[in-house]
């Protein structure tokens, strides 16, 4: 249909819509696409700079942890100097210890694991890691108390936690509770007895 056959009213009518047809079409449509478009590119340069933060990071080393230690005379209380960090540390006080714990017989399986069914000539040569196990009592709130457990098992040193017993303090003044720890340790035996290696035989 051609416009010059329309009526002058209608002409004014169409000279009137069309503009404003034009404009909801932009509010309702253009500008909305446009602030998403907007919110999009906002979202890739944060995901971006994310992203270059991660890869300029570099990554952490693993933690060494010393297994064991030699069995010497000056073992035990540098144990009992580290526990004592540790519970100073996590708001704990140390109010008794106990170093001289004997270590947990092994079970019937460990035995059979370790040999003790076999013939002596086929049985493994004893470990040179002996465990030793201390009773650690500290006094604090539920939360020194735990964090003080998390530290034990984040130490440099190796430490198990085999026991840990948590009761309300029998005291008016003080930390609330009180908590028994049972820590097992690893030494390194001394191997000055051991028997000497076995010289080769036969020649070249």
């Amino acid at each position: 249909m051609r416009l010059t056959g329309l009526s002058p009213q209608a002409q004014q009518r169409l000279a009137v819509l069309v503009p404003v047809i034009a404009l909801l079409i932009s509010v309702f449509v253009v500008y909305p696409g446009y602030g998403r478009y907007r919110e999009l590119q906002e979202q890739i340069a944060e995901h971006q700079e994310r992203l270059n933060n991660l890869r300029a990071t570099p990554i952490p080393l693993a933690a060494t942890i010393t297994p064991a230690v030699p069995d010497v005379p000056s073992e035990p209380p540098e144990f009992l100097a580290s526990i004592r960090e540790l519970a100073a540390a996590t708001g704990c006080d140390l109010v008794g210890f106990d170093l001289t714990l004997p270590p947990a017989p092994p079970s019937g399986e460990q035995e059979l694991a370790q040999g003790g069914n076999k013939p002596k000539e086929q049985q493994e040569k004893p470990s040179p890691v002996r465990p030793v196990r201390a009773k650690i009592e500290v006094r604090a709130d539920y939360g020194g108390i735990r964090s003080f457990v998390r530290e034990i098992m984040l130490a440099s040193r190796l430490y198990a936690v085999t026991s840990c017993e948590v009761v309300q303090a029998n005291a008016t003044t003080g930390p609330p509770l009180r908590a028994t720890i049972e820590i097992e340790r690893y030494v390194l035996k001394d191997q000055a007895g051991a028997d000497p290696a076995a010289p080769p035989t036969g020649g070249a």
